[in-house]
């Protein structure tokens, strides 16, 4: 088996989840909690049932919400694909089985059939591997080794190898070759201490050969008396057993005069039973046909048309015809009202930018300049102020030339100062010995900072000669001033400043182009509205059923869609009415049909038994069972005569008979008396005889031991039989179980040298299990580290899994069975597991992911 797709609808964590595997050996990733054992019990769910919750240990995996408990896994055998479903916790689920190769449903039964004998336990114990259970382990030798394989596909295995088991047991009771105890053993002893007394024994013994000559003849006498005794009690035997069956005969003579002619057809059980179905099939029909009247009845009196009803199949046509186009409407009005809110959005907009601008003296706005003239008002108002600016130039010029006269004055001035903070320097040096010194020296820096600053103030920079004629200048800025109030005018600038007239055009021509989206804005909600009124306008037929507000557009359409619907809904709950009411006609009939035949059928069944009633005919019935139980009791008195093998004589007498049984029983009362007395009379003679025996008598030791060789060879015969019997079943459970002990006991020590990279060549199986390592040293498991004590575990299911595999292919699931397993122990498993996958399907859950697995091999749970 190859399990190739899981879908799980509901399990534990796993809701509506569709998981892939795709190679043979599927490492399934994931962290803790990520949902490994629940996928881990949804396979075994699947496979082999869901468990109840006593032995749920995990719980049931219960889905959250409400999705359905369950799932499916495809799988193939044989290259075959099948399709597995089981849903429900009821009974382990419900099972639906699919070839998909086939595209056909196959039973439960061809399910379990697949996989036997493998179930749930048979499972776990050959195909999982999740922890080491080193307590097991420690237990497990070749003969639970060989229960464990030989108890899969052998009916019955458990209790043959019991019975072999207990065969062993017994034969070792029986004998030992070194044993002292054992019951053949002793008995060879005893036989040798005769051997013995028979070889001391060699004395007179007359007395003991008279006594044996009685005691013959006694046996003799009894021996007759007892050949007498047997025939008498054959013919006592024989006259009872005469006496038991005559009343037999008697009880048949009475039914001398019934034949099985007189029994007639027609009139059986199974006629009955005929009879009882057609009353039944005639009662449930009479039952279907008034019921079946009474919902005719009931929707005939549900068919009525309504008033709305009656107008909408009035004008069906032309209202599905409007209601076709109600979508587009729907739009419309929508567009309508969407037109209608920006044009309040544009005229807000145009508001609050004309309320930003500066309006002229009237209160207007003022018109937006063309390019041309917002091109001509920029030159002309650059024009002026540059005219302005050379007409303020010359009155400066003029102004400069008026202070140039007075600039020689002040160089003379200056230099005057200069002269004056001179002579106070030699002034104060010549006074520095006094203590007007110091003054000096102050007044002849105040002169030289006086002078410097006349200096500067006298150094006028020399005008320039200005060319420009200031007449001219004026008519030139005239004649701008001209053109600029004519602008003024034209555009209605009035009472603005010229210096706005530029920065104001921008928002007039926002204003400008918000004006003229506005209008075509009008202009296209006008077209709509027209063609919106139109479509209102064609319904006025419905006024009396459609009241709405035409100014309000998808309110009055919606009110229109929803009448409309209502309409049609009430057709459509007549037509299904209609067509239920004729459905209902239809049925009735096929129920009337039917019944017309079941009557005829009964007509025609009391026809041909000649009889004209129920009662008739359960009255033939009774007088005809009546018949047939006395004819039985006939037959059955017959067959016990004929078993008794007694010939009864005709003229046979119950009263002699019984006189003579009586006679007979006395008699042999007598017999058995004188049988008794002989035996008494043997019994005291060979008690004698004993005693002689007892007291070493040579014949008597030589019968003993005669007898005690009969013993010996009677239970080494037994002997023989039972270790012959438990050898025979040994080799049965060996055929049927195909000789898988030994390559499993191979496959696990290949197995265990890969896992352990060769460090160990050999595995003893005995009581208990056993290694061998490299260098020949013995270990018994319980010394072996938890590592190495897992690779033998391992390597022993394993062995037992793959040896399954040719017959019982199922895949193999560990879970995460190598935490334990260091860096090189896991590279070894993970090379073993590939050597397994090339016979059988593994899937291996972990949450250690080694950073040389192949990824892809690895199904990482975190990504789905």
């Amino acid at each position: 088996m190859i399990i190739k797709q899981l879908n799980i609808y509901g399990f534990g964590r796993w809701i509506d989840q569709k998981i892939d595997i795709q190679t043979p050996l599927q490492v399934v990733y994931g962290a803790n909690e990520a949902g490994k054992s629940t996928i881990i019990a949804f396979i075994k769910g699947i496979l082999f049932g869901f468990t109840d919750k006593k032995h749920s240990i995990h719980g049931q995996y219960q889905p959250k919400g409400n999705a359905p408990y369950g799932g499916e896994i495809i799988f193939s055998v044989d290259d075959h694909d099948y399709k597995l479903v089981r849903t429900g916790l009821k009974y382990g689920g419900t099972v639906k089985f699919y070839d998909l190769d086939a595209d056909t449903e196959l039973t439960d039964e061809d399910y379990k059939k697949l996989i036997s004998p493998i179930d749930r336990t048979a499972y776990d114990q050959l195909f999982y591997f999740g922890s080491v259970d080193q307590g097991e382990l420690y237990k497990m030798g070749r003969d639970e080794l060989r229960m464990r394989i030989q108890s899969i596909g052998v009916a019955g295995a458990g209790e043959w190898m019991a019975l072999q088991a207990d065969l062993d047991k017994q034969s070792a009771k029986m004998y030992a070759p070194r044993g002292r105890t054992k019951t053949i053993n002793v008995q060879i002893a005893e036989y040798k201490a005769l051997e013995k007394q028979v070889t001391d024994a060699k004395e007179d013994f007359p007395k003991y050969q008279q006594l044996q000559a009685t005691l013959k003849g006694k046996r003799e006498s009894l021996a007759k008396l007892q050949t007498t005794s047997k025939e008498n009690d054959h013919e006592l035997d024989e006259k009872r057993h005469i006496q038991t069956v005559l009343p037999l005969v008697n009880q048949l003579s009475q039914y001398n005069n019934l034949k099985a002619s007189q029994r007639k057809k027609g009139f059986s059980n199974d006629d009955l039973n005929t009879f009882n179905q057609l009353n039944l099939q005639v009662d449930n029909l009479k039952q279907q046909l008034a019921e079946k009247q009474q919902g005719i009845d009931e929707l005939a009196a549900q068919l009525s048309v309504s008033p709305a009803q009656q107008f909408y199949k009035d004008h069906r046509d032309v209202i599905n015809q409007l209601g076709d186009q109600l979508p587009e409407e729907r739009k419309r009005a929508l567009q309508i009202e969407m037109t209608v809110n920006q044009m309040v959005e544009s005229q807000q907009q145009i508001d609050e930018k004309a309320s930003l601008i500066e309006k002229n003296d009237q209160g207007h706005l003022p018109k937006v300049f063309d390019m041309a003239t917002f091109t001509q008002v920029n030159e002309l108002l650059r024009d002026r102020q540059n005219l302005s600016d050379k007409l303020a130039d010359l009155k400066d010029s003029e102004h400069r030339r008026a202070q140039q006269a007075n600039q020689s004055n002040k160089q003379s001035g200056s230099m005057i100062w200069y002269g004056a903070a001179i002579a106070l320097i030699v002034a104060a040096i010549l006074l520095s010995s006094t203590s007007f010194g110091w003054i000096g020296y102050v007044l002849a820096i105040i002169s030289a900072v006086w002078g410097w600053y006349s200096a500067n103030e006298s150094t006028v920079e020399a005008p320039v000669q200005n060319t420009d004629d200031p007449g001219r200048l004026k008519n030139q800025l005239a004649q701008i001033e001209d053109n600029i109030s004519k602008i003024r005018d034209q555009f209605e600038l009035q009472g603005i400043d010229e210096s706005n007239w530029i920065s104001i055009q921008g928002p007039l021509q926002q204003i400008m182009d918000l004006k003229t989206n506005y209008q075509k804005q009008k202009t296209a909600l006008a077209v709509t509205q027209a063609q919106y009124n139109h479509y209102i306008e064609k319904w006025q037929f419905a006024g009396d059923w459609l009241k709405f507000d035409q100014t309000r557009y998808s309110e009055t359409i919606e009110t229109i869609n929803t009448t409309v619907q209502h309409w049609q809904e009430l057709s459509a709950v007549y037509h299904r009415k209609k067509l239920a009411l004729d459905e209902a006609q239809k049925s009735i009939q096929t129920v009337q049909s039917k019944f017309t035949k079941l009557t005829e059928a009964k007509s025609k069944f009391f026809e041909d038994r000649s009889i004209q009633s129920d009662e008739a005919f359960k009255a033939s019935v009774e007088v005809q069972t009546e018949l047939s139980n006395r004819l039985r009791r006939k037959a059955d008195l017959e067959k016990q005569i004929e078993a008794a093998n007694i010939q009864i004589p005709k003229d046979i007498d119950q009263g002699q008979l019984d006189e003579d049984i009586k006679d007979r029983s006395v008699k042999t009362h007598q017999i058995r008396e004188q049988v008794d007395d002989l035996n008494r009379e043997a019994t005291q003679i060979s008690t004698e005889i004993e005693g002689l025996v007892k007291n070493g008598k040579y014949y008597d030791l030589r019968q003993s031991l005669a007898n005690k060789q009969t013993e010996i060879v009677e239970n080494v015969q037994k002997y023989f039989a039972l270790k012959l019997s438990s050898e025979w079943i040994q080799s049965v459970l060996d055929i049927a179980s195909k000789g898988r002990l030994p390559k499993t006991l191979e496959l696990a020590k290949k197995y265990f040298s890969t896992l352990t990279d060769g460090a160990y060549k050999e595995i003893i199986f005995k009581n208990e299990i056993s290694v061998v390592r490299n260098d020949d040293v013995h270990f018994p498991i319980n010394e072996l580290s938890t590592g190495t004590l897992e690779q033998l575990y391992l390597a022993l299911i394993f062995s037992m899994s793959v040896g399954f595999s040719d017959q019982y292919p199922m895949p193999i699931m560990i879970d995460d069975g190598f935490v334990n397993f260091d860096k090189n122990r896991k590279a070894a498993a993970g090379k073993m597991l590939q050597q397994i996958s090339e016979k059988t399907q593994v899937i291996y859950f972990t949450a250690n992911l080694d950073e040389n697995d192949d990824g892809q091999l690895v199904l990482n749970l975190n990504k789905l």
